[in-house]
């Protein structure tokens, strides 16, 4: 039996080179790989790096489906049925919404692959697909082997991707991954994560947690696990564990690199309108960077613009404190509201969605505001995310964050490393904003 694992991209504009950012390890794919029995002959088609070669054999194909590439994955989807070839889709969009994945799978998998995908396979090959398969959360990630061989022959970034624990324990209104995992966090046994990092044989991974200190005895286990490794780590953490001195002290000595970390908005009345308790604030942020760049640890630092009582001047005052910290990287997000999260509720409520299911929208572009913003309007919410990005990717602002020699610039291999990301980033603002969600061909080949 052969099993086809595709990874959807969001889409592509006609004739549009693939984004070079997006073209890491779909490690979701090898996890499911891991699962699966030996007699199936799996292999990857990876959307994001290559066209899908829809005649290759194939009696099932698993397609993981997010919000942004819903649209891609269903024109994938439809494609493979009219052909013949029954599809499986899971992932948060499917959990969140399975009644609208329903139409365009032979089965919908609710929550995590991992205890019914055993299942779904044995009932794929007896021919009798159930429509909806029901996963219970795991209880332990004990014993995930995730298979690395499909990765074989694809041209990702030199990046290593881990992960380490699932969820977390703040209550985003916005926030999917809180509406998935229900605002829990579970994680690995630290040892097993050393062991999968050494044997992928990569020296710089890419941590994949939404908040690696969420359980802050969790993150120290791992900490000591990976500090004999000699391997350089990146990944997510929240404001409140960045601010704790033993915690980042035990991260660098691991060696950690840098972190991305959601600080979302400078203004404390919309951070409570976020529910994001967690960050406390223009002081505490001032000190968890500190205490950072004390240990020698970079910061992607993504803001985000639209939430209810942002104007202009939340752009400038952003920029201050982007110019001040000298950030390796930021990313300007605009407010999205994912189905499934209070925040989708509350703006449906008030009818200030441009559309219910904006995903599916054939008119709706990849940097475009899926909703009303007040006071500002949606496009200028837009234009304006544009713009700072153009300027933080300036000429001028690269040369300015990259002589900082504790952070960005602290060794030759960093420094390059930062001239890389921030060389893409600016090559691909324009590239990235006005992308279609799907393709205008869905079975368009040729890159």
């Amino acid at each position: 039996m052969n099993l086809t694992l595709v990874m959807p991209s969001i889409g592509r504009k006609p004739g549009q080179r693939y984004i070079a950012t997006w073209q890491m390890e779909p490690l979701v794919l090898a996890l499911l790989a891991g699962l699966t029995p030996p007699d199936w002959t799996t292999t990857i088609q990876d959307d994001r790096v290559e066209p899908i070669d829809f005649d290759r054999p194939a009696d099932l194909v698993g397609i993981t489906v997010e919000t942004y590439t819903a649209r891609r994955a269903y024109q994938i989807a439809d494609e493979y049925r009219r052909r013949g070839v029954r599809v499986v889709m899971g992932g948060y969009h499917a959990t969140l919404l399975p009644d609208e994945v329903r139409q365009h799978a032979d089965a919908v998998v609710v929550g995590e692959a991992e205890p019914v995908w055993e299942r779904v396979l044995a009932d794929a090959r007896a021919g009798h697909l159930q429509p909806v398969y029901h996963s219970a959360r795991t209880t332990t990630l004990a014993g995930m082997k995730p298979d690395r061989r499909v990765f074989a022959g694809k041209n990702y970034l030199p990046l290593t991707l881990v992960e380490f624990s699932r969820g977390c324990r703040f209550a985003c209104s916005f926030c999917s991954i809180t509406a998935f995992y229900q605002a829990t966090h579970r994680y690995r046994p630290p040892a097993e994560v050393a062991a999968e990092i050494t044997a992928a044989g990569n020296k710089t991974v890419f941590l994949i947690d939404d908040n690696i200190g969420a359980t802050e005895e969790a993150a120290f286990g791992l900490c000591e696990a990976l500090r004999p490794l000699g391997v350089n780590w990146v990944g997510q953490i929240s404001v409140d564990a960045a601010s704790k001195p033993h915690l980042v002290k035990a991260m660098a000595e691991a060696g950690c690199m840098g972190v991305l970390i959601g600080f979302e908005s400078l203004r404390p009345a919309t951070l409570a309108g976020l529910n994001k308790k967690c960050n406390g604030g223009r002081e505490r942020y001032d000190a968890a960077l500190r205490l950072l760049r004390e240990h020698g640890i970079c910061v992607y630092a993504t803001l985000m613009f639209g939430m209810d009582g942002d104007d202009p001047a939340s752009f400038r005052e952003a920029m201050g404190f982007i110019h001040q910290h000298r950030f390796f990287l930021t990313a300007f997000n605009h407010l999205v509201p994912f189905p499934g999260t209070p925040l989708y509720a509350r703006l449906q409520a008030e009818n200030r969605l441009v559309s219910p299911a904006w995903w599916l929208d054939p008119d709706f572009r990849f940097g475009h505001v899926a909703f009303h913003p007040r006071p500002m309007s949606a496009e200028q919410v837009a234009e304006l995310c544009r713009r700072h990005r153009r300027k933080f990717y300036s000429w001028r602002s690269i040369l300015h964050r990259g002589l900082d020699l504790k952070t960005n610039a602290r060794s030759l291999a960093v420094f390059g490393l930062f001239l890389t990301q921030n060389y893409l980033g600016r090559r691909e603002v324009e590239e990235k904003f006005g992308l279609p969600l799907g393709f205008v061909d869905p079975i368009v080949k040729g890159g």
